[in-house]
């Protein structure tokens, strides 16, 4: 007889919090993807300004060979880039991909043989290219990650409208639940570009493509340009996240996509190393150890926070994170306190008046 299987909701919020997590390459990005792009999520990111999306892809593609530790997903990635034959003949941007590898501390030599590239042209070179996709994913267990570009435009008329092609539409729906569905079978990440249905400069118009997209991707992100170097990031969808707005630079000076050269996350987690090897392993109550590794479950799930806090050092920002902890679990104490204050308030009125009631009992004395 089979059994129902029980967790309670901590449960589900950890196990999704250890699921690796895929570092745009911004640390406002990752902040309002709760952390960056999760293993295994189908994400929709699209906007009006195609270079600004192409390079927040080839981030992507280069960082899924970075190591967990760093916020990669320590894997090969696949890029099916979609176009005019006549104006993109190529399979991916040699240039824009070297300097995000290089700037990501990854040879670029070595990067680009992790990255698998596949191109179609129209309509029917995308089906094959898929299908192409499925056998690479199904026999090389290397690859974390998906990216595709712009396949919707391959089904869709250059010109938005109401009066789509159906028939195109539906290729293009079966297409994508297909991809995704082989994705998700094999805790996959897709990611696919697009373009907004109707450009709008004041608010995020929906991704094209009629309503799968919007109906299967866990995370829909738009991306709209702002003066200078400025992005605006409008999430729209996601399953941890109120919709909002972040702006970032969109730089390829010293960094990438606004990414500091030794990001706060990389110094956190040298801080925390150091700790744990030179203070935890000093201390000689068990107890005390053991608090130790809360408090980097604290820091960990708080770096969002930390990274903007106008403080000096790494660890003086660990040291607030710590002190915010600690009250948080003082406030709960002291709940708990008052709540067994509470109960013993009560329990000692009930026992006064068990004591009266034993005294009107006839032959019950003092």
């Amino acid at each position: 007889m089979m059994t129902a299987e029980f967790r309670n909701g901590l449960d589900v919020l950890r196990e999704v919090e250890a699921k690796p997590k895929l570092t745009t390459g911004s640390l406002d990005l990752d902040s309002l993807l709760a952390g960056g792009i999760e293993q295994g999520s189908f994400m929709v990111v699209y906007g009006d300004d195609e270079s600004s999306i192409d390079q927040l892809l080839y981030t992507f593609l280069s960082h899924c060979q970075l190591p967990l530790e760093k916020y990669g997903f320590n894997g090969k990635s696949v890029l099916l880039s979609c176009g005019d034959y006549r104006h993109e003949q190529i399979l991916i941007d040699l240039r824009l991909t070297s300097t995000i590898l290089r700037g990501s501390g990854i040879d670029p030599a070595k990067g680009l043989e992790e990255i698998i590239a596949v191109a179609a042209f129209n309509a029917d070179q995308a089906e094959q290219s898929v299908s192409d996709i499925l056998n690479i994913i199904k026999y090389h267990d290397q690859v974390k990650l998906v990216v595709v570009r712009n396949i919707a435009k391959l089904f869709i008329n250059s010109t938005p409208n109401e009066n789509e092609n159906l028939e195109e539409l539906k290729r293009f729906q079966h297409l994508t639940g297909t991809l995704w569905q082989a994705c998700s079978a094999r805790n996959v990440t897709l990611v696919m570009s697009c373009r907004p249905r109707r450009p709008n400069r004041f608010r995020p118009s929906p991704p094209e493509g009629g309503t799968v997209l919007r109906h299967l991707a866990q995370v829909i992100l738009c991306i709209k340009k702002r003066e200078g170097n400025t992005l605006a990031a409008h999430l729209l969808k996601h399953p941890n996240r109120q919709p909002r707005t972040v702006e970032f630079e969109n730089s390829q000076s010293d960094s990438v996509m606004g990414r500091l050269t030794v990001p706060f996350r990389s110094q956190l987690q040298d801080e925390m190393e150091n700790l744990t090897r030179s203070f935890k392993e000093a201390l000689m109550e068990p107890a005390r150890r053991d608090a130790f590794d809360l408090l980097t479950r604290a820091w960990m799930a708080e770096q969002g926070a930390m990274s903007y806090a106008k403080v000096p050092s790494v660890l003086e920002v660990m040291l607030l994170a710590a002190a915010v902890d600690n009250r948080k679990n003082i406030e709960d104490l002291k709940d708990e306190i008052a709540l067994l204050r509470s109960q013993l308030e009560r329990t000692r009125s009930e026992l006064a008046e068990a004591k009266m009631s034993l005294k009107t009992l006839p032959g019950v004395a003092d």
